[in-house]
């Protein structure tokens, strides 16, 4: 068994401490917490170290173990952030979801407080081998079978390597006191059922278990890795913006059914996030029989659409514009722009967001760039009559998203402009125009 002293541990950590760093540790006053604690303690005086304790207020002695760990604190002179939590919580989150939520809530507010630069927890070997079970439980992919990151952006786990065997043996051999969490036998919770009823009669049966799913999860990390090596070198052909991205189907049929989930995870900024089995599964059987025009909302915010031939993933959130144009110059909405500017000639071009009109045509109206609405309609440069916005999109063969984002210029509530698509008839340039207004819209694509 591998053993852990602060030697191993300061070999796990001493990446992060390159220079002098502020430590916040969550410190529950559990075997774990303490035995991190008790390592951290060898950093001084070199890094500067800080503490967060979460009572969540379920338990009988929540407010002797606040105590606890307050003392704590105060002897090793070690300033502590203290988070107490109303015990409401959401009927479709359970308890452990609910407290981890609100938990690391806490640990994010505690490192604001302290302007600290990392937080430690005291995650181990048994916890991660536990998360993967659960996992599995739920249905997981391969992103499943990591098990819990050895860090995350700010949140480092600096003995999660190591056994609870190791732990224990720690904790023994330096005398420390810990708080015992009756709550951790109550097997009506999942986690605590799996450890129980699971993990524990398991190792008994095998002594390199845990040695084993590590492993298993070492492997399913290195594939993923993999995996994102060919997600990023098809990356460049998908066109994106803030709130759109354009995947053309050349590039889809190329993926495997995972890979595709996980090019979505991947634009949305999402793959430390283990998604549920129902989840993907539903996504990939929307792809293989999703017709022109369906659509899959991926969450709150995101929704992905089948085009002729694309697939294009949108943000569901999306601002309507409405911004009166009082005179020349740059207008910002959206993370997009017009420019408009009087000029006194008119340039070649053939850049669809860029047009030149007629600037005696509209001089004198009030301008508004807005977004189309039913009942909208103009008269298309080239055309006598009017014609309807709504039927001039579906001509152009616009994807959903594109026409319910489209964008109109208007000169007294007359359209002048469908901005990217044509002009109006009304303001075209003729033989007497002798002034030109220069009309250009840009998107932040990367």
């Amino acid at each position: 068994m591998k053993s852990l002293t602060f030697y191993s541990f300061y070999k796990k950590i001493s990446e992060f401490l390159s220079t002098e760093k502020r430590l916040l540790i969550a410190i529950s006053g559990g075997m774990d917490s303490m035995t991190l604690l008790h390592l951290a303690l060898g950093l001084r005086p070199n890094h500067k170290l800080f503490g967060v304790h979460v009572n969540h207020g379920l338990r009988s002695k929540s407010k002797s173990e606040q105590k606890f760990v307050e003392r704590l604190c105060i002897n090793y002179n070690i300033p502590l952030f203290v988070k107490k939590i109303n015990t409401h919580f959401h009927q479709k989150e359970s308890v452990e979801m609910w407290a981890r939520r609100l938990r690391y809530n806490a640990f994010s507010e505690a490192k604001k407080e302290f302007d600290c630069d990392y937080v430690m927890t005291a995650h181990h070997a048994n916890d991660s081998v536990e998360t993967i079970i659960m996992r599995l439980d739920d249905g997981c992919g391969i992103e499943g079978l990591r098990g819990i990151p050895k860090n995350n952006g700010v949140f480092i786990r600096p003995i999660l390597t190591y056994k609870k065997s190791a732990i224990k043996d720690y904790i023994h051999k330096n005398k420390i006191d810990f708080i015992v969490d009756e709550t951790n036998k109550d097997t009506s919770i999942k986690r605590n059922f799996v450890r129980e009823k699971i993990l524990k009669p398991w190792e008994e049966q095998s002594d390199d278990l845990i040695d084993r799913f590590i492993n298993l999860s070492n492997k399913a990390t290195d594939s993923i890795n993999y995996m994102d090596i060919i997600i990023s070198s098809i990356s460049n052909d998908i066109k994106t913006s803030s709130d759109k991205f354009i995947i053309p189907d050349n590039l889809t049929k190329l993926l495997l059914p995972s890979q595709f989930v996980r090019l979505i995870k991947e634009l949305l900024n999402e793959t430390q996030i283990s998604w549920r089995r129902h989840r993907w599964e539903s996504l990939i059987k929307w792809k293989h029989s999703a017709k022109t025009g369906s659509t899959y909302k991926i969450n709150k915010y995101w929704t992905i659409l089948r085009d002729r031939k694309h697939f294009i993933l949108n943000n569901s959130i999306t601002m309507p514009v409405d911004i009166k144009i009082q005179k020349e110059g740059v207008y910002s909405f959206n993370d997009s722009y017009l420019s408009m500017y009087k000029t006194d000639r008119m340039d070649k071009n053939n850049d669809p967001m860029l047009e030149v009109i007629d600037w005696n045509s509209v001089s004198k109206k009030d301008l508004k760039l807005r977004t189309w609405k039913k009942g909208d309609r103009f008269k298309p440069l080239g055309m006598k009559n009017y014609k309807k916005v709504s039927d001039f999109l579906i001509d152009k063969k616009m994807d959903r998203f594109s026409k319910d984002n489209q964008l109109v210029l208007t000169a007294d509530n007359e359209i002048v402009w469908v901005c990217g698509q044509r002009i109006s008839e009304m303001v075209k340039i003729t033989n007497k125009t002798s002034n030109f207004l220069k009309l250009s819209l840009s998107h932040s694509y990367k």
